[in-house]
């Protein structure tokens, strides 16, 4: 890895591990609220919501992964 791509990497594992918490949170059933012009939805709107939110959070962790990759660093 290049030096000076080492700044650029470290923030990317930070904004990694902030998804992953925030994916965590998702799937324990916790963390997840959805308004409609400023109307809250009830438990089974965001019941059917969360599978795709977990989703979205998981292409966008694995987005910065691909990122980290070419930039030099690898995972075990």
């Amino acid at each position: 890895m290049n030096a000076e791509n080492l700044s650029e990497a470290y923030y990317l594992n930070n904004d990694i591990k902030e998804l992953q918490r925030q994916k965590s949170i998702l799937e324990s059933g916790a963390g997840l609220g959805v308004t409609i012009q400023s109307a809250y939805q009830d438990n089974a709107f965001l019941e059917a919501i969360r599978p795709h939110a977990v989703a979205e959070l998981d292409r966008r962790i694995e987005e910065k992964k691909a990122v980290l990759v070419n930039l030099g660093v690898s995972f075990s």
